[in-house]
This record gives structure tokens, sequence and C-alpha cells, in this order.
């Protein structure tokens, strides 16, 4: 059943409510009056039963969509995470790795929370670690580098 069927039907009882409700105005017998107003009774709780029905149509529709808009978040963010699979890198950590290039890392703390945040290599430091730039989680993607040979100018390399 549809709002306009709902509605359609609240609207022919309300027709008929204010039929019986302006036969009663008119003078008639005691008996005849007894069954109007046992009709304009029933007729008004119909309408009431109605407006219930369009009330919990009206709440399901709602729900309903609302559901369906959950649906579709929840297979976006599938969709989303299919180019990542979750790995244990070298230097011993567990993040999303991008399956295609350029190679990157996801922060599993913020994809936990439904957030996508590209992990950032800390080249300042030969540490092997990139850092989540949302919550400044850090993760141990590479095996500690090497420092580079520092040349002091007097022919040998420290």
């Amino acid at each position: 059943m549809d709002m306009a069927t709902i509605s359609a039907a609240y609207t022919g009882l309300k027709t008929a409510k204010n039929i019986f409700t302006d036969l009663t105005n008119l003078k008639i017998e005691t008996e005849t009056l007894d069954k109007i107003n046992d009709a304009v009774k029933k007729v008004g709780d119909a309408q009431d039963a109605l407006f219930s029905l369009r009330e919990e149509l009206f709440r399901l529709q709602e729900e309903n969509n609302s559901l369906k808009q959950q649906v579709s978040d929840a297979e976006t963010w599938n969709k989303k995470l299919d180019d990542y699979t979750l790995t244990k890198t070298n230097g011993g950590a567990v993040v999303y790795k991008f399956n295609g290039e350029p190679l990157h890392y996801l922060c599993p703390s913020c994809v936990a929370k439904h957030e996508l945040h590209f992990l950032q290599d800390d080249s300042s430091q030969y540490s092997g670690l990139s850092e989540c730039p949302n919550c400044n989680t850090r993760y141990s993607i590479e095996v500690d580098k090497d420092m580079p040979p520092i040349n002091h100018g007097g022919g040998f390399v420290v």
C-alpha cells in the first residue's frame, strides 16, 4: 500500500463521516440516529487507523532510505579498499599496501575509522619509519636504512 492509496482512503472516509454527521442534523427517528452515530464512530476509527498507517509507512520509508544509504556507503568503502591488501612490511608493520603504482601504504588505525590517510616516509631520518599525517602513528615500513658514508675531505670515508 502506498501513500496515495492511504490518502485516497482517508479522504473517502472523511467524506463519509461528513455525510453521516450531516444526516444527524436532520430530524429522524432515534433508532436510525443511533445507527448513524455508530457508523460515524466506525468511520472515525477507520480514519484514525489510516492516519496511524500513514505515519508508520512514512517511518518505514525513511528507515528504508537510511538503510539503502548505509549499504551504498559500505559498498563505496569496500570498493575503495579493493585496491589495498593488509600486509606485513619488511620493517614488521602491518599496514594496507596499494596493489598498483605508485607504491604507498595506508594507516590501518585510520582505515578502521573509514578514513584513508597515506603514510608519509620520514626521509630526514634513516629509521625506515613512516607516519600517518592524521593520527601521527609511526609504522616501521622499511628495515633501518644505512646512513650514507660521510666524506670529510681528508681522503677517507667514515
